[in-house]
Parts: C-alpha cells; sequence; structure tokens
C-alpha cells in the first residue's frame, strides 16, 4: 500500500513528496524549511531547530517544475501505556495557500504510519492531535471514526490516550482544563482567519461538533484533543479522501 500512495502522490503534478528522516535533514534543507516556515509564522531559526531534531521524520512537498519547497509536517512516534501500541504525532505543518485543499497533510500522514506499520506490525498505533477548527475538520471529513478526549474515561483505551494527551501537552506547554478536556494553546483566531471561511464551513457536521465541545473556540485560545485508530474503515476512508483531493474533484480540507 506504501508503494500505492507513492505512485497515488504522483496523481498530483504540480507537486511531489519526499521523505526525510531526522539524521539525514542537512543544515540546507533545515533553512530551507525554515525559509517557508516564517513566510507563514514567524519563528526563530534555533527554536524550529530544537523541533526538527526533536522529530524523526519530515514529509517535503516541492514544486515538480522548479523544486521549490511549498510546505511540509514533522513526525514522531512515542509510547502510551497500552501492550504493543504507540501514537503518532504530527509536528509543525506549514503548507503555502495556494497549495491547500490537496491533501497533501492527509498523504504525509498516511504514509508515516504505514512506514511504521511495516517495521514493526504487530503493533497497534494511534493517532492523536491537537487541532483547530479548521484542522478538525479537515481532519475528521477525511475519517470513517474518531473520538475526541474524554478528560473523565475510565475505559483501559480511553484512559490510556487521555494520559498519552497530558504527556503531550506538558511537552507543549499547554494547560489543559480537567472538566471540559480542552487544551489552552495561547493561540487567538484573528477576524482576518476567521474571515476567509464562508459561514456554510462553520454549518458542517465536523466543525458543529467541534463547537459543541469547544463553543467559545473564536476568543479562549483552546483546542479540542481528538484521535482516532488505523482501523481498515478509516485507511480506506483516507485513501478515498487523499485520491479525491489530489484529482482535484474534492475543494475542501
Amino acid at each position: 500500500m506504501l508503494d500505492f500512495l507513492l505512485r497515488l502522490s504522483e496523481m498530483n503534478p504540480a507537486v511531489r513528496m519526499e521523505r526525510i528522516r531526522r539524521e539525514e535533514l542537512t543544515e540546507a534543507t533545515l533553512r530551507e524549511l525554515h525559509a517557508l516556515a516564517t513566510r507563514l509564522m514567524a519563528e526563530d531559526l534555533e527554536h524550529f531547530r530544537v523541533h526538527a531534531q526533536a522529530n524523526e521524520v519530515v514529509h517535503v512537498f516541492r514544486r515538480v517544475d522548479t523544486g521549490g519547497i511549498v510546505g511540509f509536517q514533522f513526525w514522531r512516534t512515542a509510547p502510551m501505556a497500552l501492550p504493543r501500541s504507540r501514537i503518532i504525532l504530527g509536528g509543525k505543518l506549514r503548507i503555502l495557500p495556494e497549495f491547500r485543499r490537496r491533501g497533501l497533510h492527509l498523504l504525509a500522514g498516511l504514509s508515516f504510519f504505514l512506514e511504521n506499520q511495516l517495521r514493526h506490525p504487530r503493533t497497534r498505533f494511534y493517532r492523536l492531535s491537537i487541532p483547530s477548527i479548521f484542522g478538525f475538520v479537515s481532519i475528521t471529513e477525511a475519517l470513517a471514526e474518531y473520538q475526541m478526549v474524554d478528560p473523565k474515561a475510565s475505559g483501559r483505551e480511553e484512559a490510556a490516550v487521555r494520559d498519552a494527551f497530558r504527556v503531550l501537552a506538558e511537552e507543549s506547554h499547554f494547560r489543559v482544563d480537567p472538566e471540559t478536556g480542552l487544551f489552552f494553546v495561547n493561540i487567538y483566531m484573528t477576524p482576518e482567519t476567521l474571515g476567509r471561511y464562508p459561514p456554510a464551513f462553520f454549518e458542517k457536521p465536523a466543525a458543529r461538533r467541534y463547537a459543541s465541545v469547544n463553543p467559545e473556540f473564536r476568543t479562549n485560545g483552546s483546542y479540542v484533543g481528538m484521535w482516532f485508530r488505523f482501523t481498515p474503515a478509516n485507511l480506506l476512508s483516507l485513501t478515498r479522501a487523499i485520491t479525491r483531493r489530489l484529482l482535484g474533484t474534492e475543494a475542501t480540507g
């Protein structure tokens, strides 16, 4: 299936994806990634370097015609308190606005999962994410099934996921509300950002679910936590979503 995904990525004639492991990341490429990142959000080079070295892989998206970088996302895995289980975490995701809505982040995430599953076929992988409403809609619309973090969960799996989220929050210096399960990330949505999306976006089922858990998302600087397993249903749904977006037959995500 990994070979299929690589062939699938070639369906978009404008962009190609390359995988770079941490030990293969050169100073030149690091600075190239940082230059793109600062076009979208100002960030110190040394802080960016620390983040890059804390991850295992970066997926880089380049223009086919010029070779210029148009986006990237870092990835890593981490342990969790369940037998033969690990979590997959996405690091910095930066994509130029004109290259969004093509499913590139979905392609990167599914590719990273498959690479790890091939190396560790008996391991169960969980994908954890703390997204804004925009990231949440993009991810969940491509899934068949997913869960929101339940701060009062008592089941073994749910409790292990909740504890993994707490570790992730501590590493990222986020504050967790013990009652709502929301993560205070100290990132606030500007009127300009909200204005890029039509009212119909916020009426989508996924957006309405996000708002039901985080009704003050526009002003509270908090995101939700969501997770899913790479079940056969989710793998099929993700592959279909990536195919539609790479072929340009779907204008969302």
